[in-house]
């Protein structure tokens, strides 16, 4: 990981902020939370859920991206 993330110019990436990334990028896409679930190997949506909490930079700018019009 730490090989790619150097290649990526990327800094403080693990394995777990990577599938973090991926399961938040869905569900702001719209992807629907049980398919989501699926993906990550969930067995309680309660655990999925998590991933649908506003991140403190989309609450300070205003605007989540999932209601971002502009897009």
């Amino acid at each position: 990981m730490n090989k790619y993330a150097y290649q990526a110019s990327l800094e403080d990436v693990t394995c777990h902020t990577l599938r973090h990334t991926f399961a938040k990028n869905l569900v702001d896409a719209g992807t629907p939370l049980d398919q989501v679930a699926t993906l990550l190997g969930h067995e309680s949506l309660d655990t999925t859920k998590v991933y649908t909490r506003s991140s403190a930079e989309e609450l300070v700018s205003g605007v989540h991206p999932r209601f971002d019009t502009t897009r």
